[in-house]
């Protein structure tokens, strides 16, 4: 059993605000306050409702991960918010929900599973649609080089599949993540980030395995972008991946074969869901939602692997987050401010 699997450590000191039960009012000003730095929030009609949105960030090293849920309003940035923010470039997936407007001058239109690359100094104007995103900023610094000058707004579909899996990835990973580990993870998705964005990179690279490491990486990812399939077999990944079943078996030996490793990646993003502060799924929804036969084999496995219900699981993470502390608002512009 892995050491991350056995502990409910506090993980990454992150910023968790949510403006759910809060009156229209106070939960607009609250949003709006929040955003401020970044954006002028604000309906999209005068008859509109107010906006309101939850949102999570934590710092990974000198780069900062956040979820944002939120309703439909209309978000600006003037070049007073330009001037005064930092240089950073946030790639960004959305979940659900759609971007309709103008970045830096240009058209941009985004919805589920699209993922944008969008500087700290454009201008912006558009409106967000029920959107819940999750989005990764990296310093200006750490891309040097790159000719961004070139790169449009959106990716081509062989990076943007790329991308979403591991910003996915990445997410749900940080609630069990430990402090020490944060340098790594920055380094191993900056140096990915470049590699996709280097123009020299050939098309058949990115269409193959080798920016997911190997076959290896390649079947996990593929076991990532799967796990609420029903159906996902040795025969599914195996086609997926275009080798042999014979190659897919001796690839899993280590791992105590294929579906062992399906287990254990649909128990782990169970585990990860109960610890996000933003994830408001029951127990149930989430036995349906990673393929689970039932509730009741859900909490056995889970019991049978990490050692206790997952219910208290979650109470554990919800305890330990609590002592740990939450960030505060000055803490986020301060780790923005940093990059």
């Amino acid at each position: 059993m892995d050491a991350d699997d056995t502990t409910a450590e506090a993980g990454l000191p992150h910023f968790f605000l949510t403006t759910s039960g809060l009156p229209p009012g106070e939960a607009f000003e609250r949003w709006r306050s929040l955003c401020a730095p970044m954006y002028e929030v604000s309906p999209t009609t005068r008859a509109a409702p107010l906006p309101f949105g939850s949102n999570i960030a934590y710092p990974i090293d000198d780069l900062v991960c956040h979820r944002t849920r939120l309703s439909t309003q209309r978000l600006q940035r003037d070049s007073r918010r330009v001037d005064a923010g930092p240089d950073h470039y946030m790639v960004q997936i959305y979940r659900s929900g759609r971007f309709q407007g103008t970045v830096g001058g240009k058209s941009l239109s985004a919805s589920r599973g699209t993922v944008t690359l969008i500087g700290r100094r454009h201008l912006l104007d558009g409106i967000l649609d029920r959107a819940d995103g999750i989005g990764i900023a990296v310093p200006c610094a750490r891309l040097h080089g790159l000719p961004f000058e070139e790169h449009d707004l959106l990716f081509d579909a062989a990076r943007n599949r790329l991308l979403a899996a591991r910003i996915l990835d990445i997410y749900r990973r940080l609630p069990t993540t430990r402090a020490d580990k944060a340098p790594a993870l920055a380094d191993e998705f900056v140096s990915f980030l470049r590699r996709l964005l280097e123009p020299s990179q050939a098309s058949d690279v990115l269409e193959g395995c080798e920016l997911h490491g190997g076959l290896s990486a390649l079947a996990g990812t593929i076991v990532q972008e799967n796990l609420s399939r029903p159906d996902l077999s040795p025969e599914f990944i195996a086609g997926q991946m275009q080798v042999s079943r014979a190659t897919l078996y001796r690839l899993f030996e280590p791992e105590g074969g294929v579906m062992h490793f399906v287990q254990g990646e649909r128990l782990k993003a169970v585990r990860d869901a109960l610890a996000d502060p933003m994830e408001t799924r029951t127990l149930g929804r989430l036995a349906e939602v990673f393929a689970f036969s039932s509730l009741s084999q859900l909490s056995r496995s889970f019991r049978n692997r990490y050692g206790v219900p997952p219910q208290a699981w979650r109470t554990e993470r919800r305890v330990a987050q609590r002592i740990d502390g939450q960030g505060t608002l000055q803490n986020v512009w301060a780790w923005l401010r940093e990059t």
